[in-house]
This record gives C-alpha cells, sequence and structure tokens, in this order.
C-alpha cells in the first residue's frame, strides 16, 4: 500500500492566485480549515476542525519549504499522525492557467497505511483540492 497521496490537477488561474489560495490564511482558512499560516520557512501553525475520539481537532504543522509561486511544503502532525508532509507544487499550465502537483507523504505504519491516508485522500481528491480550492480561487 502506497505511504503517500499524489495527485495532479489544473486549474484556469494563473499561479499567483494559485498560490495566494494556498498561503494567505483567509483563503486557506476557507477551502481547507481555519488556520494561522504564514509561508515562511520555519513558521510554526494549526489548523482547527471538529474533533472526534482519537482526534483533538488540531493538526500542527511547521513551514518546511517556500519557494514563492512554485512551491509550499509543511509538516502535518495530529489524529495520530506525526511527521507526515504535505507538498503543494505549481507549474504553468500551456493555457495560461496553473497545474498543482500535491503529495501528502509519510504515512508510516499499517494503521496510518490503511486507515488514516484512505480517509484523507478521499478528502484531498474528492472535496479539497476539486471543489473547495476551486470555489475560493474562482472568487480571488
Amino acid at each position: 500500500m502506497k505511504r503517500s497521496i499524489e495527485l495532479t490537477r489544473r486549474y484556469p488561474q494563473a499561479r499567483p492566485r494559485v498560490w495566494r489560495a494556498l498561503t494567505d490564511p483567509e483563503l486557506v482558512s476557507r477551502w481547507l480549515m481555519p488556520t494561522d499560516l504564514r509561508a515562511e520557512v520555519g513558521h510554526r501553525f494549526t489548523f482547527r476542525t471538529k474533533p472526534y475520539p482519537g482526534f483533538d481537532g488540531t493538526v500542527r504543522c511547521r513551514v518546511l519549504t517556500v519557494e514563492e509561486n512554485r512551491l509550499l511544503r509543511y509538516s502535518w502532525s495530529g489524529g495520530g499522525l506525526e511527521d507526515t508532509v504535505v507538498t503543494f507544487r505549481l507549474a504553468d499550465a500551456d493555457d495560461g492557467g496553473t497545474t498543482l502537483n500535491f503529495s501528502h507523504a509519510g504515512f508510516d505504519g499499517l494503521l496510518n497505511r490503511l486507515i488514516t491516508r484512505n480517509i484523507l485522500a478521499s478528502g484531498w481528491r474528492g472535496k479539497l483540492l476539486s471543489k473547495q480550492l476551486p470555489a475560493v480561487l474562482a472568487t480571488v
């Protein structure tokens, strides 16, 4: 079983607009979860959502890499996950839009690979990057 979630999406908006939706805490809070993200290497931030058994509703993160309009990478720990890494890599599409290559990696251990990875993959694939992010991009 894979230890990562890998997705590619194409958006009609130019890279700076997509970058803004990935790094502006107000916009990220609209499509992902409420956050205090700052796109600065070393910055520690959280995402907050509704708690459920085994998860206090807080995802603890730290910005690992920032290449403006190109690459954002941060750690993701919470709900039994430790030291996973989320990566957004942006490239220009031929039609003036943006190609987003997404990865959420580091699902070690049987439980994380079988259950947690599948739950997160469903969210990233079916909702967050396919519906909610495009809806926010349409407004910026």
